[in-house]
Formats: structure tokens, sequence, C-alpha cells
């Protein structure tokens, strides 16, 4: 898959990083104004990282009393849209990284690697994402009588998926720092020759 994307031209690249984050972006506001009907009480992470079966229990609670409940199931499984931009937009923007970076010199392989890891650092969160709402549909499925390991498994997936997506975007920044300053070396080198 990489190879693949490295064999395009790079406006054809940019192109469609581009157009995976106008859908990223589309999918978001989608997701957080179905989240919003929830009524959901909390922030997304708020409510993902609680790790005690008693306190989402109370998340769906208040969501049943409201009649919202339903619309919260719906926005699970709107998230895996979401999921599925977040792992192109991952790989697009990764691997764009990873070329612009490229092979120059000694940073410019560590912008290659930085990049590639960022694409796939992503790819792992996203699938972690998946994960979570996967034992959501678990928890949904008796939102009175939550096992306290399920509400353990759900937020330990959502914590690792922070934590992955965090560190691929702190990747993607650092390809690109390592790749431009490779470049402005390999410049310097030539001017100075």
């Amino acid at each position: 898959m990489f190879a693949a994307l490295s064999r395009l031209s790079l406006p054809v690249h940019l192109l469609a990083a581009g157009a995976a984050f106008a859908a990223f972006q589309a999918i978001k506001v989608r997701l957080d104004a179905s989240y919003a009907a929830s009524q959901h009480p909390v922030d997304y992470a708020t409510g993902q990282l609680a790790f005690d079966a008693e306190v989402i229990e109370g998340y769906y609670a208040h969501m049943t009393s409201a009649g919202s409940l339903d619309i919260y199931w719906q926005t699970q499984i709107l998230d895996f849209a979401f999921i599925a931009a977040v792992m192109v937009l991952s790989v697009l923007l990764g691997t764009l990284a990873a070329r612009l970076g490229g092979r120059i010199n000694r940073l410019g392989t560590w912008g290659w690697r930085l990049g590639v890891a960022a694409a796939l650092t992503g790819v792992s969160g996203a699938l972690f994402d998946a994960l979570e709402n996967l034992l959501s549909f678990a928890m949904l499925a008796r939102p009175e009588a939550i096992a306290p390991a399920l509400a353990l498994a759900y937020s330990s997936a959502a914590a690792a998926k922070f934590a992955l997506l965090t560190a691929a975007m702190a990747a993607f920044v650092l390809s690109l720092l390592a790749g431009g300053t490779a470049r402005l070396v390999k410049a310097m080198g030539r001017s100075a020759g």
C-alpha cells in the first residue's frame, strides 16, 4: 500500500489527502451533531475514559430517561464511518509526510520513518476505536447492568485509542520537521559548494 501511494504523483497525493481531510471533517460534523442529539451527559473523552461500570450505567440511564438512547446507538454506528475516515486520513497524511521527507540524508530518512510511523500508529488508533465501539454495543445490550470488566475493557480501548492517535499526530509533525530540516540542510550544502 505504501509503495502504491509512493508511485502517485505528488499533486495527486496532495489532492487525495485533501479530499480525505474534507471527508473526515464532514463525517466529524455529523458525528458531533448525533452525539449532541443523543444527550450524552459528558463529552466523548470523559464518557469513554470512565473506567467504571456504575458511572457508565448512569450515562445510559440519563439518555434512557431523555428518550435518546436509540440516537446514541445510531451515533455508535456512525462512528464506524469516522473510524474509516481516520484510517484513510492517517495513511494518506503519514505517507505524504514520509514522501516530503524522503531519503535525502540521515534527517530525511528519519522524516520517512516518522511519516510511516504516523500512518501505522493512526491506523492502530482507529482499530482501537473500532474495538471500543464493539465493546460499547456489548454494554448497550444491558445498559442497566454493565459488567465491571466490560467497562474496564471499553475504557482501556479508548485510552489506547487516544494515546495512539496522539502519537500519530506527533509523529506526523516530527516527520514534517525532519523532512523540512533535511531539505534545508541539503539546499545549504549545495549553496556552500
